[in-house]
């Protein structure tokens, strides 16, 4: 358990923020952890219950397509490297060059996803292996088994990346990411002791079942993403000749987190009313 604002997710993300070169853009991303702390606590506290029991497929269908729903953005990650492609293409001056990387660096959070160096097997293939382990009939697919807090956070995500500015598609990706890489450490730890505690899976199975999340973790695969966004971001504003706006950045991220601390409660309201049931 965690206290005043210093959990484990707080304390990964800030660690991450400390590459960051630009100290505001640096004290934006560790503020906005701070501000939203009782939100990231809620997230915390949820999948410090995961591992309690083996919960029922009907609340595990609604885990799995909610938290799908706050990951797996490829589509607007890919929406929002077009739409910096666009600029760079009507752009017949100095900026083009750099508009060209931005669009280069953002869409490269999406190589992992779309499996390129590994097989042609994509990110939404292992998320159906992890589910599938856990609820073989695929009813956590069906969008009635989504939190409608999630469902709502996944179009918000989206509108970000895709009608707002640019600048804030961009910021939104690269606070996805911060995020992500905290959110899958601790993941990958909730599902292990789960797995290993109410299921009696082979090797092979226990590897399809964790696999999604692992390969967020291994080789700070999250992180590096988030590094590459704060560079195209910094592409796109050489050549815009804009600067970061901090105060609305740090709104930005704040959101964020408030907004899925709210799925993750609901989830776990969810998982703790099954829980008084069965005892």
């Amino acid at each position: 358990m965690s206290s005043n604002g210093n959990s484990y997710l707080t304390r990964t993300a800030v660690h991450v923020a400390g590459f960051v070169a630009d100290p505001r853009l640096r004290e934006a991303l560790e503020s906005s952890f701070s501000r939203a702390a009782a939100s990231v606590e809620k997230v915390q506290q949820c999948f410090e219950l995961l591992p309690a029991q083996r919960w029922s497929e009907e609340v595990f269908s609604t885990f799995l397509h909610s938290w799908k729903a706050t990951h797996l953005k490829m589509l607007a990650i890919y929406g929002l490297s077009c739409r910096i492609q666009r600029l760079a293409l009507a752009d017949d001056g100095e900026a083009r060059e750099q508009l060209w990387i931005a669009a280069a660096r953002n869409a490269e959070t999406s190589y992992e996803d779309l499996g390129l160096d590994y097989g042609g097997v994509t990110h939404a293939a292992l998320y159906d292996d992890m589910a599938r382990s856990f609820v073989p009939n695929d009813a956590w697919l069906m969008e009635a088994n989504g939190l409608p807090a999630a469902l709502e956070f996944k179009r918000w995500v989206y509108e970000r990346m895709i009608v707002d500015e640019i600048p804030i598609g961009l910021l939104t990706n690269m606070f996805s990411e911060i995020y992500n890489h905290a959110e899958y450490s601790l993941a990958l730890s909730a599902f292990t002791r789960l797995v290993d505690a109410h299921y009696d899976f082979t090797e092979a199975e226990r590897e399809r079942a964790l696999c999604y999340i692992g390969a967020h973790v291994g080789g700070e695969t999250e992180m590096k993403h988030f590094l590459v966004v704060v560079d195209a971001l910094h592409r796109y504003n050489l050549a815009s000749g804009l600067s970061i706006d901090y105060e609305r950045a740090e709104t930005l991220f704040t959101e964020y987190l408030e907004r899925l601390g709210a799925v993750m409660d609901e989830m776990r309201l969810r998982m703790v009313s099954e829980r008084q049931g069965a005892l």
